[in-house]
């Protein structure tokens, strides 16, 4: 498997033009500029200015026409009216990425539409742009700093936000851990057509960074993004930084995300900084911690447990005394303790809490424990008010936090192993036409039946519920409420979501209610059936329904008078609403820019109605349309093929096991006689936006075929087609490769490949039959690379960059 190359333009520039460097003092052009030279970066810069031959002793060009060298990277730290020349500029003279800079903040309404509508415009194929806020980008290994915050210190951790602020904000976080940045971007997410999913692509796999923190972006693609995160978190940890007001319904939804994504999801500051604490330090889970102070520290007890951590707090006479070494104790005998302390064999980690003191007794005590938490075996974590380090902290609730995200990040690692537990045969099929006549009726009794629910009952008595509805934001999701909590699974729901609700009611009497419950919505997805929210109730032993289908929409107009009373409408209406808009003008200018600018009222004046709103897509990819579809094999037979599901588990590791040794070589290229837990796992939750499978069954429902595509980088996925023994020859693996081509494309990825056994000449065979060009591999000469390009032979000619 190839890693996915990070693009040249921005983390490794040679030659950067900053379009608007100036040396008026305090401009962003100044100030960017000053920020660019005061850094030891090695390339090239060359400003742009109209008005000065020079600037800060650098040679400038009034205009891009004017140079001629090839151009890694424009910077443009000018005003959004210039946005349409600059970008066209651009493109005439084949600079392909622009990164527009601007303090955003201090700028209208006016200007940010003229950078939209400049940005809409041109960006595409030909010029990749991306809109920054003030604080721009940063790359401090390299000694890039185009923005205006002070240069980050080199470190470990990449940061994409989108405020300035966020970005200010982790900086600090990181200097008082006394770590560092490997690279940043702060984005203006309403204005930069390059996302966050994008530039998470751009990042890449790298060895210089051990954790992606994330500022959510609300306003994209938000299935897009949390792909694009799913990928990033299987090489790389990632927090999801979360700042705006999310509700107890968001939060849930986010966390089920954290469960698909293995992202560590952050709603504060204090928990995305005990987020980075937790990640960046090389530190095991710990579920038992030992706590020593020099004042009383009891009332941690519930603190600690609110966080699922066990509080020991020594008792020895004469002291410690429930964790307390007395209101003085020399440097010395606080750390002769924690040594003693550690030893022991049933300390996980130690807590030392320092109370505020003279300065000089703090600090001296501070750093002779810090000392010996470099030599200590054990986890040794330091509270005090002059804390300075990954391990150290502010107050013990900081260190509490720390190890809770540090074992939630271990739970969700655990999560990511799991697999799903086969389909329950007892399951009852929704019933189509009695769900129409229901819906049609109106009959709620009717449709509950159809839907194989409980009966429908909406008295407001309940004490738990799941409510199945659309989120604006996230499309299709179930919520659990119970006892004051809330939980939430998307779809398409799966027997591992069965299980988590189950454990989070801890009600074994509606296990079989939440099963069917969420088959029904499965059922429902399948068929693309409205039937607007469902509700699931639990009172005691009793399980009721309560539904609320959706409005019927509006009927359409007659084909024959929609047309003849569109005009002689929008010209009736016309008097009234300029009488409408005379009088807002002369008693309110802002009422008449409202009605000038507001696509509403615009669309209102001009008699059209705006168009329907499309609703959201959920944000978890649904499984292929078309299927499951039968093919006729060579002997005859039929087989049913269908895209694999995480309840395939299973059968797919059974089916691995039933191959012969060579079989398993040659998928596998390795001994084994059946998948690793992970990689089943793996192999069975995919990302049907950017990954996905195939199983191909007989009459008898025994896999015979998987064909796969996994992601290698976001232009191009390696692919893989294993099948029976019974199934060779069978004219099976050309069916399948069709499909798996068909999904690829589908997806947007521009190639896809292979590496091949030489002894495999049956795969080889089938590969150059489908249109792929074999090459040896450069790196085993046991192997044959297969490649195929994706895109129609026309837009190949015409694609000049790499996104």
């Amino acid at each position: 498997m190839t890693v996915q190359s990070m693009p040249g333009y921005f983390f490794s520039p040679q030659h950067i033009v900053l379009v608007g460097a100036s040396e008026r003092a305090h401009s962003l052009g100044e100030r960017i500029l000053t920020a660019l030279l005061g850094s030891a970066f090695e390339g090239r810069i060359t400003p742009v200015n109209l008005r000065h031959k020079t600037v800060a002793g650098l040679t400038a060009y009034p205009t891009l026409a004017k140079i001629s060298e090839p151009v890694d990277l424009v910077i443009a730290v000018t005003l959004p009216e210039t946005y349409d020349a600059l970008f066209k500029a651009c493109r005439k003279q084949q600079f392909h990425h622009v990164i527009a800079v601007q303090d955003w903040e201090t700028l209208g309404e006016e200007a940010r539409q003229t950078a939209a509508e400049a940005v809409k415009k041109h960006h595409g194929a030909e010029l990749s742009i991306s809109v920054c806020n003030a604080a721009g980008i940063q790359l401090p290994a390299q000694a890039l700093n185009a923005g205006t915050l002070p240069d980050f210190p080199a470190g470990y951790a990449a940061l994409l936000t989108g405020h300035t602020a966020v970005s200010r904000e982790i900086g600090i976080m990181l200097r008082k851990m006394q770590q560092g940045v490997s690279r940043h971007i702060s984005l203006n997410y309403p204005l930069s057509p390059t996302s966050a999913a994008d530039w998470l692509n751009r990042f890449g796999h790298n060895r210089h960074t051990r954790v992606a923190v994330i500022q959510h972006n609300p306003l994209e693609n938000q299935r897009k993004l949390f792909s694009a995160i799913r990928q990033f978190a299987r090489h790389t940890p990632v927090i999801l930084y979360c700042p705006h007001n999310a509700d107890d319904t968001e939060r849930a939804v986010l966390e089920s995300l954290s469960r698909h994504c293995n992202f560590l999801p952050a709603f504060d500051s204090q928990t995305l900084e005990a987020a980075l604490h937790a990640r960046l330090a090389d530190i095991n889970p710990v579920n038992k911690l030992t706590v020593l102070s020099d004042s009383p520290t009891g009332w941690l007890q519930n603190e600690a447990a609110n966080y699922g951590i066990a509080l020991a707090m020594p008792s020895e006479k004469p002291l410690p005394e429930q964790g307390f070494l007395g209101s003085s104790p020399t440097p010395a005998l606080f750390r002769s303790q924690a040594a003693h302390y550690l030893q022991q064999p049933d300390t996980q980690a130690l807590l030392a809490v320092v109370a505020p003191d003279s300065p000089h007794h703090e600090t001296e005590l501070t750093n002779m424990l810090a000392v010996y938490a470099k030599q200590s075996d054990k986890l040794l974590l330091i509270s005090s008010r002059v804390s300075d380090g990954l391990l150290q902290f502010d107050c013990p609730e900081a260190a509490l936090r720390t190890l809770h995200m540090r074992n939630q990040a271990a739970a969700l690692q655990e999560i990511q192993l799991q697999t799903a537990a086969p389909k329950s045969g007892r399951l009852k099929n929704i019933k189509p036409k009695a769900i129409e006549k229901a819906l049609a009726e109106q009959d709620l009794d009717a449709l509950a039946k159809a839907l194989n629910l409980p009966p429908q009952q909406d008295d407001g008595r309940f004490h738990s519920e799941l409510a199945f509805f659309k989120h604006p934001r996230y499309g299709d999701i179930v919520t659990a409420r119970h006892q004051g909590r809330t939980t939430a699974v998307l779809p398409p729901f799966t027997t591992l979501d069965a299980a988590h609700l189950d454990n989070f009611f801890n009600l074994p009497e509606h296990r079989a209610a939440t099963a069917q419950f969420l088959h029904t919505l499965n059922a429902l997805s399948a068929a693309q059936t409205d039937c607007g929210e469902i509700r699931l109730r639990f009172y005691g032993s009793s399980t009721f329904s309560s539904l609320k289908p959706s409005e019927k929409p509006a009927a359409a107009p007659e084909k024959n008078s929609e047309k003849p009373n569109a005009k002689p409408a929008a010209k009736s209406a016309q008097p009234l609403k300029q009488a409408a808009a005379e009088i807002l003008r002369s008693r309110k200018a802002a009422a008449a820019e409202f009605i000038r600018t507001t696509g509403e009222a615009a669309a209102e004046f001009l008699g059209k109605a705006e168009p329907a709103q499309q609703p959201p897509e959920n944000v978890l990819a649904p499984y292929p349309d078309g299927f499951p579809q039968t093919c006729r094999l060579k002997n005859g037979e039929s087989a049913g093929i269908r895209p694999f599901e995480p309840e395939d588990a299973e059968a797919k590791q059974q089916f691995v096991r039933n191959l012969s040794p060579e079989a398993r070589y040659t998928r596998f290229m390795a001994q084994t006689n059946e998948l690793p837990p992970a990689t089943l796992a793996r192999f069975s939750n995919l990302d049907w936006f950017s990954e996905g499978a195939f199983v191909t069954e007989n009459s008898d429902g025994l896999i015979i075929g998987v064909s796969r595509i996994a992601r290698l980088s976001r232009d191009e996925c390696e692919f893989g087609i294993t099948l029976a023994e019974s199934a060779r020859g069978s004219g099976l693996a050309p069916i399948l490769m069709q499909h798996i081509i068909a999904l690829a494309t589908q997806q947007g990825y521009q190639s896809i490949s292979a590496e091949i056994l030489k002894k495999n000449t049956a795969m080889l065979k089938l590969a150059e039959k489908s249109g792929f060009t074999l090459t040896p591999s450069p790196d085993d000469k046991t192997l044959v690379q297969a490649k195929r390009s994706l895109l129609p032979p026309k837009a190949a000619e015409k694609r000049k960059f790499r996104q």
